[in-house]
């Protein structure tokens, strides 16, 4: 598998809710997105952060679903069965601003298939792997998400990275790339 570097978004100036990928070549079998990064909210427990995605940046038309399979520092499972229908697809936790006086990113990578709107392949899935590890292990998680969005036809030229909760700190990066 080759990976060609699209483009680097980052927070470094300004927090912000959402940053975005425009312009997405449809010239690749699939994208994959990597990152760090953390809310600027005082989040209570270990995954109470969310990070999600909106294709197209999309933000009220129902066709996005994702589940979730987890684990915390204290080794409890956190499952989310299925959430259909949504306007956001999530595809990631943080441990927010709170834990112990750091700033203890969340590591991301994402796998993004059939973004190109090719009806005989079926609409966008992806496949994604957050963790973050702090000093005290109290904020620490690593989970999986799986999810869709039912793009039809429509290929895929944006995607919008959301923190559900608060903007994204300073010093949050991410890097799209193509992939064969």
């Amino acid at each position: 598998m080759a990976l060609w570097f699209i483009a680097e978004i980052d927070a470094n100036s300004v927090d912000t809710e959402n940053l975005v990928f425009s312009a997405i070549p449809q010239t690749y079998e699939s994208l994959r997105l990597m990152g760090v990064g953390n809310t600027d909210y005082a989040v209570g427990q270990s995954m109470g952060g969310r990070f999600s995605l909106q294709f197209n940046e999309q933000t009220s038309d129902g066709k996005h679903a994702f589940m979730r399979s987890a684990a915390d520092y204290n080794s409890i499972l956190s499952n989310n069965e299925g959430t259909y229908t949504e306007n956001y697809a999530e595809c990631g936790s943080m441990s927010g601003s709170a834990p112990e006086s750091g700033y203890y990113p969340a590591t991301y990578i994402i796998d993004i298939y059939n973004y190109k709107g090719v009806a005989a392949t079926g609409s966008v899935q992806y496949f994604s792997r957050s963790t973050t590890a702090t000093a005290s292990n109290s904020y620490s998680h690593n989970a999986y998400y799986a999810g869709t969005y039912g793009n039809g036809t429509t290929p895929i030229t944006s995607l919008q990275l959301k923190s559900a909760f608060g903007n994204w700190m300073r010093f949050s990066k991410f890097s799209l790339y193509g992939r064969d």
